[in-house]
């Protein structure tokens, strides 16, 4: 965990209603998609992460980000490996501003879709027999600081140790690139199952970020996991269709994107400059369909509504309610005013599905 914990933001400067969605890429046609929805080519990446596969509709022809159960983006990290510089190429999806770019036209449909979070409910007095619900979740967006955020750290730190990573499964992912079955981490690095077991491992001296999944420290100190994967820290930060690159394709998220992208580091909020697009999940994430730089998705929710890969921005020219942001004193406004300037210059990316924003 980080060595200054920043504490969990309500962000009710950035309500749904100042969210617009941007037309910034279209997905890939992939053989699991419905037959109605008008699906088009999109661009091809570099990595990826779990899910369902789909494509992308007309509807949603949108970019960017998310998170699982009260997410958003994350700050953790030891000696925050994240917010000492950019990851990825510059013309990274997380790296492009997409100010002066068009909100699609059925933007506010999308946003108002993706407040529906689909639940299944045991039908009482009858095993295995569920019943679907839609319920409209109304929270206000929250950002992550522990729970379903993923535990990121810096490899090869002056309190690192040699840590042997063991996979559970015969298959744990694509080995190009290869993860490693040993990496230097701190000795105090310990993924908790209850969120996933989501853990990052950043490794700038080489060039190499790591995500896992279900990973845990087990007793001989050893860390195990049932699916890992490797990134190029100087690459798109995204990857190829799961039409296009099925192995590649999925990954420790939902959406197949990395997992340590689009999170805040504390270094960031401290100096209330964030040069990059963020991270965000939603409860009702469309099905079957979504946008690179997403290359699966895992969303149940309507069709017609944000998909996986689409990018939320504040709507150029909105204003935010200043009283509010009054109350905000010190670092508490840098930090504000920083999130709410990278929303405007890069959006954030959905990631995921969540149970609030």
């Amino acid at each position: 965990m980080p060595e200054r914990k920043i504490q969990r933001w309500i962000l009710v400067v950035a309500m749904t209603a100042l969210l617009g969605v941007l037309v910034a890429a279209c997905g890939s046609n992939d053989s699991n998609n419905d037959n109605s929805s008008n699906s088009t080519t999109g661009s091809t990446g570099a990595t990826g992460s779990t899910g369902t596969t789909g494509t992308t509709s007309s509807t949603a022809n949108a970019t960017t980000g998310q998170t699982q159960p009260g997410t958003g983006s994350s700050v953790t990290a030891n000696s925050d490996p994240v917010a000492s510089g950019r990851l990825f190429s510059a013309d990274s999806p997380w790296n492009t501003s997409v100010e002066g770019l068009p909100a699609a036209d059925n933007s506010d449909r999308m946003l108002e879709l993706a407040t529906q979070r689909r639940a299944a409910k045991e039908v009482p007095g009858q095993e295995g027999v569920v019943t679907f619900t839609r319920q409209i979740v109304r929270d206000g967006i929250f950002i992550n600081t522990e729970a379903w955020a993923p535990l990121v750290v810096a490899a090869n730190t002056n309190d690192s140790v040699e840590t042997k990573f063991v996979c559970r499964q015969s298959k744990c992912g694509s080995n190009n690139p290869k993860v490693p079955g040993s990496l230097n981490i701190p000795a105090n690095t310990t993924p908790d199952p209850r969120f996933d077991g989501w853990l990052s491992v950043i490794d700038r001296q080489n060039g190499m970020g790591y995500d896992f999944w279900r990973a845990r420290r087990e007793g001989d100190g050893t860390i195990s996991y049932q699916f890992g994967k490797a990134w190029t820290l100087d690459g798109p930060g995204f990857s190829k269709p799961v039409s296009v690159d099925a192995e590649r394709a999925v990954g420790a998220r939902g959406s197949g994107l990395p997992l340590f992208a689009g999170l805040i580091g504390p270094k960031e909020l401290e100096a209330g400059s964030i040069n990059h697009a963020l991270a965000i999940s939603v409860p009702g994430l469309a099905r079957r369909n979504y946008v690179q730089p997403a290359s699966v998705t895992d969303g149940v929710g309507n069709r017609k509504s944000i998909p996986a890969g689409a990018r939320i921005r504040l709507r150029s020219g909105v204003r935010i309610n200043e009283k509010k942001l009054q109350t905000l004193k010190g670092q508490r406004r840098r930090s504000a005013d920083a999130i709410l300037a990278a929303l405007r210059t890069y959006g954030a990316i959905v990631v995921d599905r969540s149970a609030v924003p």
